[in-house]
Order: structure tokens, then sequence, then C-alpha cells
């Protein structure tokens, strides 16, 4: 059986959620405390969410996402539906997040058009890191939400997503601001498409486009010349900032790429004052 952390672990990105795990893990670990959850924690979490008591509906989301099973879902959703103060609401999309099953979807779906802004950044970062049937179509939709953030996590998503086929929207995005759309489009675009990632150089700050390009210098299906011509732009913008980044590139990447990549590179580096 996996203990209070073991779900969260297991089923949501490191890197994106740690405060949401580190959140959920503390509440769980709560409701571990509480005997009431022990026996049959599904059953016993559904039957505190009946109650009008904040705390004790806090308890019952607690306890379902610590069962951490499909069952956990279901009671989950209809308690959203008959409604939540967004802190709950907060509490209760996070949970599904972690419990990672697909038949949360639709509502997720629903609650990317919630009338908080908040509310649908977290619906949508769920809708991503569940990833069922439909989200990318969810998640184009969202890039045109009219609150920045969720424009963002809508971005950030359909690049996590590998939504290949979302390229065009999210240069569009890129080019009304959306400055995540280009890490998203660093991930999933084609080789064919590296020189106009490429053509945004000196309109947009270095700092925007420099995760994208680190995407492209480290996948494993971008031809070798297409990631030479990225380094060889990059030398040719050759401020101190780039130097930098090539730098820091290499520090934390060097195991991800060629040895021929790494020495030109270094030889970029060398050639920028």
């Amino acid at each position: 059986m996996r203990g209070p952390h073991q779900y969260l672990e297991d089923s949501m990105p490191q890197s994106r959620f740690t405060p949401w795990i580190a959140r959920v893990a503390l509440l769980a670990t709560s409701a571990a405390a509480c005997p009431a959850l022990a026996d049959n924690p599904v059953a016993e979490s559904t039957a505190l969410l009946s109650s009008t008591d904040h705390d004790q509906i806090e308890a019952g989301i607690q306890g379902l996402g610590l069962a951490g099973t499909a069952d956990a879902v279901p009671p989950l959703v209809a308690r959203i539906h008959a409604g939540l103060p967004p802190d709950l609401l907060d509490t209760a999309i996070v949970t599904l997040m972690a419990l990672g099953q697909s038949h949360a979807g639709p509502v997720l779906f629903e609650l990317s058009s919630h009338r908080r802004p908040e509310i649908r950044t977290r619906a949508i970062e769920a809708i991503t890191a569940i990833a069922p049937k439909g989200a990318e179509d969810v998640l184009r939709a969202a890039l045109s939400d009219s609150d920045t953030k969720v424009r963002s996590a809508a971005a950030t998503g359909l690049g996590e997503l590998k939504a290949a086929g979302s390229v065009e929207l999210l240069f569009q995005a890129l080019d009304r601001g959306n400055m995540e759309a280009s890490t998203a489009i660093g991930k999933i675009l084609k080789a064919g498409d590296v020189s106009r990632l490429l053509s945004y150089l000196g309109k947009i700050p270095f700092r925007s486009l420099s995760p994208a390009f680190a995407e492209i210098l480290k996948r494993k299906d971008i031809a070798e010349r297409d990631k030479l011509s990225v380094v060889a732009k990059l030398q040719d913008v050759g401020t101190p900032e780039v130097k930098n980044y090539f730098g820091d590139f290499l520090h934390s990447s060097s195991d991800a790429i060629s040895q021929a990549l790494s020495r030109a590179i270094l030889q970029a580096m060398g050639g920028i004052k």
C-alpha cells in the first residue's frame, strides 16, 4: 500500500508542481492522523464531504486524496458540482491532479471556464497533469483567455502535452506577448520551424527565448545541423547574456547533447567578446 505522499509523487511533474505537492502532502498527513478515515477512506471521506463544516469538508477532500484510488474521483466531482468555496475548490482541483485519473477530465474542462481566473488556471494545470482525452482542445481555447496567467498555463500545457498540432497557435500566442509559448514551441516545433523561432531574436527579450533554444538543443529528434544553426545564430547575437546562457546550458545539459555540439558551443563562447 502506498504511503500518504506516494500517490502525489507518482502522478505529478515535480519541477512544476512541487509547491502543490508539498501543500497537499501536508494536508494528507493531517488527514491520516484522523482515525475516522483509517478503515475505509473513500466511504468515510465521502461522508465528510456532505458536511456543512469547512474543516470537515477539507478533511474529506484530503482523505480522498490519501486514498489515491480511482473510486475517489466521483465523490469529489459530485462535491465540486454541489459547490465549494474558492479555497476548498482549489484543494479539490489539486487533489484531482494528484489522483491522476483521466475520468476527472470532464469536471476539469468545466472548471477551465470558471468565473475566477485562479480556478481556471488551476484547472488548466490539472488538465495538463492528467492529460485526459480532449485536453489539447481545451488548452488551445484557453490560449485566448482574458487572463494572462491562464493563457500562460495553457501555452505551458500544450508544450508538456507535446501538442505538435498547436505550433501555429503557439506562434500566434508568442506574437501576442505570451512568453511561455516560446518554451512550448521549443518542445514541439519541427526542424523546418527552427529558423522561424530564430527570427524572434531581437524582437522579444532573449531571456524569453532562451528556454526554447535549450529545448531544441536537447531534443533527439532535431538534426545536429539545425542545432548548430541555433548556436551560430546565437553567436551572431554576441551579447554577454548569450555567452552566459551558453555557459549555464553546458553546465546543466552537457550530458544531454553530443560532443560535437558541446565543442560548437564552447567555440561560440570563445568568439563572443
